[in-house]
């Protein structure tokens, strides 16, 4: 059952970001004051680039004293008149005025696409942030609700109404020891798998006369899933109607380390499904709703399906974790019933030159592709595609009827 979460709509403190000579750093630039400067990186990705100015567009720093009271927050947004996230030199600033030197603090970010206002304010389901005092506190939420339909016992469902927004959290603090001369140290690529650090590893400590460097590394917890089915006995019979295609997973509440949280069981389902038609004099057109046959039946029909949804993790033992399941509508048999990260970490094969584990892998990949071939209301083989590569895996594989 989803916990009532009260969404922080605004900080006290106003973002104060350093002007493009203390983001640059050039020797014959004027010197910058001393304190804390904080840069981000999103670069745990399978592209291994920092994507951060690229991708984010809202903000939301937080620092920690040594007790664990926040002592200091910061929103950056991107706006139609200016993208300060944008900017390649993006750093926050904090003053010793304000993080008084001789302490160590830690720091704590979420982001997302748009400015959180926004997007609560728009249709479907939302991410809604908690009440902060704390690292304790920081919760994320992600929107459920009964539905209108019965599902397994206490199982809710995620408004698939229109896309989820992307979330990021805090994966690693990686900060610099305090610097008596200008000298800009550079961002900290984010290269080991991903884990709960201790504590103390994510304190970056602050000294009188010394500039401070800290960088904020950011995971993508909002995935995406493109599915196609395609018929082998029948190839122009399939249509996208013919078939509910849903991931089950208990996984909408993230804590502080960004860890997922058990609060219910709950349905994702496709936010756009559509039924590609590949026609016999070599065009292809898209078919809305359900259509009977006739004269001019295509030579093959294709059914797409687009998903969202949050982190997901390797289950400990066989049988537990997310599931997708395809269930044919008209007579309720499954025609798929698979662990969803078994299948999806299949894709770290496409990048063996850097043995991602598979939840590394999990955490790094945020857009999927599935094309299952059915046979006679079963699936035959699932490809799993990533860029030009594909891996093919049969039904018997992964222990399928």
């Amino acid at each position: 059952m989803q916990k009532p979460i009260k969404l922080l709509t605004a900080l006290a403190m106003p973002a104060i970001l350093m002007a493009s000579a203390c983001s640059d750093m050039h020797d014959d630039l004027p010197d910058c004051p001393y304190g804390l400067y904080v840069r981000f990186a999103y670069d745990y990705n399978t592209h291994r680039a920092n994507l951060m100015h690229d991708h984010v567009g809202h903000l939301r720093l937080y620092v920690y004293d040594e007790s664990g009271k926040m002592v200091a927050q910061r929103l950056v947004s991107n706006s139609s008149s200016q993208s300060p996230l944008a900017d390649h030199g993006f750093q926050i600033y904090f003053p010793n005025d304000e993080l008084p030197a001789g302490h160590s603090y830690r720091l704590q970010a979420v982001a997302l696409q748009r400015h959180w206002d926004d997007a609560i304010a728009d249709k479907g389901a939302k991410y809604r942030l908690s009440e902060i005092s704390d690292p304790q506190s920081l919760m994320v939420a992600l929107d459920h609700q009964a539905a209108n339909e019965p599902l397994a016992c206490g199982h809710h469902i995620v408004d698939y109404s229109q896309p989820l927004d992307t979330l990021w959290h805090t994966m690693k603090v990686t900060a610099t020891e305090p610097l008596a001369e200008r000298s800009d140290p550079g961002l900290h690529p984010t290269k080991a798998p991903y884990s709960i650090y201790p504590i103390d590893a994510q304190m970056v400590k602050v000294e009188k006369d010394r500039y401070t460097y800290a960088t904020v590394s950011l995971m993508r917890d909002t995935k995406h899933l493109d599915i196609t089915l395609r018929q082998l006995n029948d190839p122009a019979a399939i249509q996208a109607d013919d078939y509910t295609v849903e991931i089950i997973d208990d996984n909408t509440l993230l804590d502080g380390h960004n860890e997922i949280v058990a609060d219910g069981t709950v349905h994702y389902r496709p936010y756009a499904a559509w039924t590609s038609r590949f026609n016999q004099d070599g065009t292809v057109s898209v078919e809305s709703g359900l259509t009977t046959r006739s004269d001019d039946e295509p030579l093959q029909r294709t059914a797409h399906y687009n998903v969202m949804f949050n982190r997901t993790m390797m289950p400990a033992e066989a049988g537990n974790g997310a599931k997708l399941q395809i269930t044919e509508k008209a007579t309720g048999r499954p025609v798929a019933d698979i662990s969803l990260p078994h299948i999806l970490s299949e894709g770290r094969k496409a990048y063996d030159i850097y043995r991602y584990g598979e939840q590394e892998y999990l955490d790094r990949e945020y857009d999927y592709h599935l094309d299952f071939i059915l046979q006679n209301g079963e699936w035959k083989s699932v490809y799993i595609n990533v860029l030009s590569w594909s891996h093919r895996i049969d039904n018997v594989v992964l222990g399928g009827k």
